[in-house]
């Protein structure tokens, strides 16, 4: 299925204020409703809802201070929304989340196809057969958000008329501001919720670190990076090793996991 590029109009053309980005702004788990409750009240004024997930591997739901689930409390989302995410297999199927995999920026979809600012052959890979049934709606604007640690959340704006099947027009008005709100709420959300940072902060590599758990990630053995990289068995050893300290990894494979969610090691075709 062929992607559509499409062009977001600039934020300035848009002329929204900068307190609706303050009012969707979290600095703690306090505001965390407050926040949600406007931005839910601005996606609306638009004719849009709201369904979000901030971090797309995981089936935790994003919660509130008191620990009530934002997308039931605050978003309005019934049972049919909830059962995308209590199937996790399906949720796994899902066309939007599989987007969100390959994609960065904001995009609409229905069963025709996918709707971006420029093409994107991965996109064009995603089967979109039985895509109201897969996805649970007619047609979606997404917003994927590509996050620190490689966490990848959704939001996703559906509009309230669910027999619409064709967003172009808010897209096009709204696109730019819903991916910046988007943004600012999730990010937020994020950095107040998450209990305990997983990674130490002391944890810059050097080149020749770097180089060993890039062959590493290749699959390479211990023996096959000494001979490429013209140093010796033990060498190769030391600096994996280093990377473990550094990393906190309590293996190899830990240590390239790690490294590629801090960026030193890109994706490994």
């Amino acid at each position: 299925m062929a992607s559509n590029v499409l062009k977001l109009r600039r934020p300035d053309q848009l002329a929204e204020p900068a307190e609706m980005l303050e009012s969707v702004s979290i600095r703690g788990k306090p505001d965390v409703l407050d926040a949600a409750i406007a931005f839910d009240r601005i996606a609306r004024n638009r004719g849009m809802r709201i369904t979000m997930w901030h971090d797309i591997s995981s089936q935790e739901p994003m919660v509130d201070a008191d620990g009530q689930a934002l997308n039931s409390r605050v978003f309005g989302c019934d049972a049919q929304d909830g059962a995308l995410w209590e199937d996790y297999d399906k949720a796994l199927r899902s066309q939007l989340i599989r987007a969100c995999r390959v994609e960065s920026e904001p995009f609409w979809v229905n069963r025709d196809g996918f709707r971006t600012r420029w093409q994107n052959e991965f996109l064009a890979e995603i089967d979109l057969e039985d895509f109201e049934a897969r996805s649970l709606v007619k047609a979606a604007i997404v917003v994927p958000l590509h996050l620190p640690f490689g966490q990848i959340a959704a939001v996703v704006f559906t509009s309230l008329d669910q027999s619409r099947e064709d967003l172009s027009g808010e897209f096009a008005q709204y696109g730019q501001m819903l991916s910046d709100l988007a943004r600012r709420f999730v990010a937020g959300y994020v950095n107040a919720m998450r209990a305990n940072p997983y990674l130490p902060t002391e944890n810059v590599l050097t080149n020749r670190e770097i180089q060993c758990l890039r062959w590493a990630a290749f699959g390479k053995t211990d023996f096959e990076i000494s001979m490429i990289l013209e140093c010796s068995h033990a060498t190769v050893r030391y600096h994996i090793k280093r990377t473990c300290d550094k990393l906190g990894a309590v293996n190899r494979a830990q240590s390239i996991f790690r490294a590629c969610q801090l960026g030193y090691i890109g994706a490994v075709n």
